[in-house]
């Protein structure tokens, strides 16, 4: 069977890119546009010349700062890297995936809200994200929908999955925490919709076949708070520590940085229009456990 060309703009390095890869590597060529093969998602004529010259149709725009901390320090410096990746490098990914006819699959984030809402947000709800690594990403999907006719944008949620050495999840922090029975105190009243990336990665292969065009929520099917999580994961893997709870709300009162307090995501219309298959969180947990 032929391999379909997919281009990838995170190296295939990155915690998802990686993950996507493995399970789906026997169906595609990837490209790799990163600066491992010498390509700067930020140098617009570097982009340029990469679309230009790859038969690749699609796009797996999956490059992204997110390291939230570091972002709020760089907060409103358009110099920084935060800016520099999620913005202008997907300006440029976009101008190019339009000027070349290529159908873009861009990757976004619950952070674009500011988890003000008590239910969960939807595609229709406002952006209005309050920290700097959530604004520059409701900036990128602005500029992929001006760009683009032939897009989707997937925003996702507190990814995790079973093994990867180089960048430590939400899950696989508090099962450390558990083992070294050191866990920080778990937050009873900020709600978050965390991931399995195996079942982010499935989606992201049925983009590839459907090319829906819109936003999408491709999120876990529970959301609870991070105090409800690390009682599950401790209960899923029988883990010795303690878990102590605590408050978002008293650790914000002395905090450097604004944190959206509830990011529940509904992914309904990905069950309604293309089928979902993300997992409750108990279900994800359980594969995890296999899988490890």
């Amino acid at each position: 069977m032929n391999k379909k060309t997919l281009l990838v703009t995170t190296g295939l390095s990155g915690m998802i890119g990686n993950r996507f890869e493995e399970l789906y590597g026997h169906k595609f060529e990837f490209e790799n546009l990163d600066l491992t093969t010498g390509i700067d998602i930020t140098n617009e004529k570097s982009v340029d010349n990469s679309i230009k010259n790859t038969e690749g149709e699609i796009i797996l725009h999956l490059a992204a700062f997110t390291d939230v901390n570091a972002a709020a320090s760089q907060k409103d410096d358009k110099n920084g890297l935060c800016y520099q990746v999620n913005v202008v490098g997907t300006q440029n990914i976009a101008k190019a995936a339009a000027k070349y006819d290529k159908y873009l699959i861009h990757i976004s984030t619950d952070f674009v809200f500011d988890g003000s809402k008590k239910k969960p947000y939807t595609e229709e709800d406002q952006t209005n994200a309050i920290e700097w690594y959530g604004q520059t990403k409701a900036e990128a999907e602005i500029i992929v929908k001006e760009n683009l006719k032939h897009y989707s944008i997937v925003r996702t949620s507190f990814p995790f999955r079973s093994k990867f050495d180089a960048k430590p999840d939400v899950v696989r922090k508090i099962i450390q925490g558990l083992k070294d029975d050191n866990l920080s105190p778990m937050f009873s009243d900020n709600f978050i919709t965390p991931t399995f990336v195996d079942d982010l990665c499935k989606v992201f292969f049925m983009f590839t076949l459907k090319r829906p065009r819109g936003i999408y929520h491709a999120t876990g099917s529970t959301s609870l708070s991070t105090y409800e999580l690390a009682q599950h994961i401790k209960k899923t893997f029988n883990l010795p520590g303690k878990i102590i709870e605590s408050s978002l709300e008293e650790y914000l009162k002395t905090a450097s940085r604004v944190y959206p307090k509830s990011l529940k995501m509904s992914n309904r219309k990905l069950q309604e229009e293309l089928g979902n298959p993300m997992l409750p969180v108990e279900s994800a947990l359980q594969i995890m456990k296999t899988q490890l």
